[in-house]
């Protein structure tokens, strides 16, 4: 049994007890709001607008349940005007929450709100840190049209993707509050997981395939040059911090030799170990200001 299939069960076997739960149907809903975006299964859909109606009644005052219920709505494609509605309620009780605010003002603007839509996209850019001017002055240079769908796309995160993704991320939180041993089980395998990408490229990584000027960053690159997008930083992380600041310091130092070494390659198949440095080098800006 999954994770979510297991914790869907906790829940619903609570709300049996205990129908009264708005947490529970929250949290409920949540998790087949995430499953749903797993799994693309549109049944899921009313039970989550179920539950979270049902949050809604007995906390009324909660902006991520009306914000969910929006989601739910949007995400049937046919209730554009419902889903705006729950966003709304959502940021006029709780205005600072900026997944929220990005797809309220995407929907303002596929609804045909346009001028509301421009109005908020102005007092929402400074909380998001987007330049509309500098924004403004693309799209005009590039011959676009200056309207609100295209300002959200050009100058906020992707609305949709931005809410999925926090979302997803309390789905998370969610699963790991039902069932502690959860995170560190999973800690364990990513753990693992990371070493395992990290003996890989040890093993393959022939430094006497680097140019001379970059062998001093082999071993480096060779341990820490991984592609996997979660182990790279992780593994870095993990260093002392001086440790991580002065391989930061020579990477930068050796940056366009290294830059010449990948661009040597043109539109050929790069060497692994070219691939190896440059990873290294994202791995170095993903790190950069970590403590």
């Amino acid at each position: 049994m999954s994770d979510i299939a297991n914790a869907v069960q906790i829940l619903t076997r609570s709300l049996s007890e205990r129908e009264d739960d708005a947490t529970a149907h929250y949290r409920l809903a949540v998790l087949l709001l995430d499953e749903h975006g797993q799994t693309g299964e549109d049944a899921l859909l009313p039970r989550a607008r179920k539950h979270l109606g049902r949050a809604i009644e007995l906390r009324p005052r909660h902006s991520r349940s009306h914000a969910a219920l929006g989601y739910a709505h949007d995400l049937d494609g046919r209730s554009g005007k419902e889903a705006l509605a729950c966003f709304r309620e959502a940021r006029r009780l709780n205005p600072r929450d900026k997944e929220c605010e990005v797809l309220f003002l995407a929907l303002l603007a596929e609804t045909g709100q346009e001028a509301e839509a421009l109005t908020e996209i102005e007092h929402a850019a400074a909380r998001h840190d987007v330049d509309l001017g500098a924004v403004r002055t693309e799209l005009a240079a590039a011959g676009f049209p200056v309207d609100a769908k295209t300002l959200l796309l050009n100058g906020f995160n992707h609305a949709r993707n931005y809410f999925r993704s926090s979302l997803g991320e309390e789905a998370e939180r969610i699963l790991n509050t039902l069932d502690p041993e959860r995170a560190r089980r999973l800690a364990a395998a990513e753990r693992k997981r990371c070493a395992e990408c990290q003996q890989e490229l040890a093993r393959t990584f022939d430094a006497s395939r680097v140019p001379e000027s970059l062998r001093a960053l082999a071993p480096a690159a060779s341990c820490y040059g991984v592609g996997d997008d979660f182990c790279r930083p992780f593994l870095l992380q993990r260093l002392p911090k001086q440790t991580r600041m002065t391989l930061i310091r020579d990477v930068d130092a050796k940056a366009p030799a290294i830059q010449q070494w990948l661009e040597s390659f043109g539109g050929a198949s790069m060497a692994d170990e070219a691939a190896a440095f440059m990873y290294l080098a994202l791995g170095v800006e993903e790190t950069r200001d970590g403590d």
